[in-house]
């Protein structure tokens, strides 16, 4: 029986016996799909406001996935071997057999993830087969420090102590098989970056077009004042949106999803005189690549801000 407000569906993976379960909205021919991938021990239930605030966006399809073991999708054989790469795998197969509909044309795709969604996502839009063209991150930045990763199972501790397996399970509507898993250091098994600090994942969008917005929170151990600091650094312009007092991951409030749901909105074309066109690519023939600080950038970007009064 489905614990969540929208009734599964379910796509079946091929050569194996296992199902996804997945909810959607919106029209299954949009033109736009987000795609929503949730957290270590979460299920799509999670989605379930930005869901409800999507059934009236106009051209949009928004999916909400169950990783296998969660929900209402299948647990793993013998309800063991739960890894990053199996549901890097089945995510996969589910964006080229279910949201790509294996037709023309293929709709535009974005990715929301929360937290280790967040994670996937990122390793998703590595996949050009996948046409992956924006992301949206719920409190995961370009790097996870070993104490934050401490963090999180110092947190599933309830009145002092570690709830079983089996407790976690039912409370969290996902197998004991997964629960036992993500407590093992086997569980990350995709290829990263990592020094003393933690984990880094930058190099993932390093070659990546589309767009990357983030939510955090505002008391989040997990993307902190250090991880938001080298977003800025390395995505500069990137959309950040602070859900205040929120720890980790970021709830979706109703700000969050309008938050979202604009993110998503097209942007409108800018439209540039010719003038000023011709002026940008002469500054672009006496600037080196990279050399956006010191005195001359900041007087070319004052003279084409008079410009354009």
């Amino acid at each position: 029986m489905t614990f969540s407000k929208f009734p599964a569906q379910y796509f079946s993976l091929a050569s194996t016996s296992r199902r996804l379960a997945y909810s959607t909205v919106g029209d299954a021919n949009s033109s736009h799909v987000l795609l929503c991938l949730p957290g270590l021990l979460e299920t799509r239930a999670t989605f379930e406001p930005l869901l409800l605030a999507a059934e009236s966006a106009p051209g949009l399809r928004v999916i909400s996935l169950d990783h296998c073991g969660r929900g209402d999708s299948d647990p793993l054989p013998q309800d063991s071997g739960y890894a990053m790469s199996v549901y890097l795998q089945d995510t996969a197969q589910f964006v080229r057999e279910v949201v790509m509909r294996d037709g023309t044309p293929v709709p535009r795709i974005d990715v929301l993830g929360t937290s280790m969604g967040g994670i996937l996502a990122m390793y998703l839009a590595q996949d050009a087969a996948l046409r992956i063209q924006g992301l949206i991150l719920n409190d995961i930045g370009l790097s996870l420090s070993w104490m934050a990763i401490f963090g999180l199972y110092e947190n599933m501790k309830q009145d002092g102590r570690m709830p079983t397996a089996r407790e976690m399970a039912q409370q969290l509507h996902v197998s004991v098989g997964a629960v036992e898993a993500v407590q093992s250091s086997t569980h990350f098994d995709l290829p990263y970056k990592k020094d003393w600090k933690g984990m880094r994942f930058a190099h993932l969008l390093k070659t990546f077009k589309g767009s990357v917005s983030w939510v955090y929170g505002g008391e989040s151990a997990v993307c902190t004042q250090e991880q938001l600091s080298e977003i800025k650094r390395l995505l500069p312009g990137s959309p950040l949106f602070l859900v205040a007092g929120a720890v980790h991951p970021a709830p979706y409030t109703h700000a969050v999803c309008e938050f979202v749901l604009t993110t998503l909105k097209p942007k409108p074309p800018v439209q540039k005189k010719h003038a000023d066109h011709i002026q940008q690519e002469l500054w672009a023939q006496t600037t080196s690549p990279g050399q956006d600080q010191g005195f001359w950038p900041w007087l070319k970007r004052r003279y084409l801000s008079a410009k354009a009064k």
